[in-house]
């Protein structure tokens, strides 16, 4: 079921997972044995399990610890058998061992990662603020989520990622924006081939967040090689940035860094010390405020998360820069892969561009949804992978105090859009 690659991920799991702590193990154990159990379900029943509490990162993880003892892993399709896909889950996730699909072995470069820089620790996040930079009133900004899966389709079936690469760069926006998530670990090597080489610059600029993929390698490549490299000198040295015009604030924020590590940075958090105030003063400026992070302030069927869960740590520090000021217009987020608009939320009107490469199917915990204005729905017709819908990105183009926001598949048709519409205008 493995290549070389596989193979050589795979050990180095089991290294870093014998160099643990025992008390770092304990912590740890009860989500392998959870992502197992859920694997085990599936294989047992066909049946394909959405919870978000389970990384499927760690899908693979007790096979490989054990050397498929329970021959699970060897009873999956092989990656390159004809039909790799073989379900979907409620929240749109395909369960196949294709690329990038729930079972991909690929993961397990990602959970490799991860164990190693809980031995060695992540790159430091650095210190102050960025200053605010000022941006056009009349402006177009593209915005891609979860988009550095790299070019590895073929010139008969191009990848998702090239094809939104190249409607991206058509559109000739002033900023382009990836939302985070470069695969499979955020690698020095990843980070150049899928990102740095690939992602098409704004006329004016370009930004990208952190994400938990990128912090499975300790976020070293994303703040050494990716904010020092020219095409996101804008931002440099920081994670998180704020462009400002006569009537709006857009907020890009780190969400990853401070995320659980023993959870895989899989919800989101800001910090106390730097990010929260930075976002309060621009939430008391007055204007109208889009905030950005990688991952997403609601759960993935449009509700808030229960007080007390991990969910609602990155909703609560996003409120909290807003208490005394009114709410953030819009937020927009990826880390979930689908392409979303939901129906207002305290006042906020919150999108998922999360859909930009990654495989995707019908999730059917958003369908007649009331918390959802629009999700994307139509059939890639791909011809290796039948059950994916079409991958895409956004557009939000601010004039004045008016805003227009747009979502393309990665046909270039306008899957959904704002513009003309009462109900989405802005406030």
């Amino acid at each position: 079921m493995m290549n070389i690659h596989h193979w050589l991920m795979s050990e180095r799991l089991k290294l870093a997972w014998a160099a643990l702590p025992a008390s770092k193990k304990a912590a740890i154990q009860p989500r392998i044995d959870a992502a197992h159990e859920q694997l085990r379900t599936f294989r047992n029943t066909g049946r394909a399990t959405h919870d978000p509490a389970v990384p499927h990162l760690l899908l693979l993880t007790k096979t490989v610890l054990t050397n498929d003892q329970d021959s699970l892993a060897s009873s999956l399709p092989e990656p390159d058998a004809e039909a790799v896909e073989i379900s979907v889950d409620s929240g749109g996730s395909i369960w196949g061992t294709g690329k990038y699909q729930q079972l991909d072995p690929g993961w397990v470069e990602a959970a490799a990662l991860w164990l190693e820089t809980i031995i060695l620790g992540k790159h430091k996040f650095p210190s102050g603020q960025p200053k605010v930079i000022p941006i056009p009133d009349q402006v177009s900004i593209a915005m891609a989520g979860d988009w550095g899966t790299g070019n590895w389709g073929t010139t008969a079936n191009l990848a998702a990622s090239t094809k939104i690469g190249k409607l991206i760069a058509a559109q000739n926006a002033d900023y382009t924006i990836h939302l985070g998530d470069v695969y499979y670990a955020g690698t020095s090597g990843e980070e150049t081939n899928n990102l740095l080489k690939l992602w098409p610059k704004g006329s004016s600029g370009s930004f990208t967040l952190n994400s938990n993929h990128e912090m499975y390698s300790g976020a070293k490549p994303y703040f050494t090689e990716v904010l020092g490299n020219s095409l996101f000198q804008l931002q440099a040295p920081y994670s998180f940035f704020a462009l400002e015009n006569s009537n709006w604030v857009i907020v890009g924020l780190d969400s990853a860094y401070y995320g659980d590590e023993d959870a895989l940075y899989s919800d989101g958090a800001l910090d106390a010390a730097a990010q929260i105030p930075f976002l309060q003063a621009q939430a008391q400026k007055g204007k109208k405020v889009i905030v950005l992070t990688h991952h997403n302030g609601l759960l993935e069927n449009g509700s808030i998360a229960a007080p007390g869960t991990a969910q609602v740590k990155l909703w609560n520090g996003v409120m909290q820069a807003f208490q005394g000021s009114p709410p953030p217009s819009y937020w927009y987020w990826g880390h979930v892969h689908a392409g979303v608009a939901y129906n207002p939320v305290n006042g906020i009107l919150c999108r998922c561009a999360g859909h930009s490469a990654l495989p995707w199917g019908t999730a059917s915990e958003l369908q007649n949804n009331p918390n959802v204005a629009w999700v994307e729905n139509v059939g890639a017709n791909d011809p290796d992978d039948k059950l994916r819908l079409c991958n895409g990105f956004a557009v939000v183009a601010l004039s004045g105090a008016n805003i227009s926001e747009t979502f393309y598949d990665e046909t270039g048709r306008v899957a959904w859009t704002s513009a003309g519409s009462d109900a989405l205008t802005a406030k």
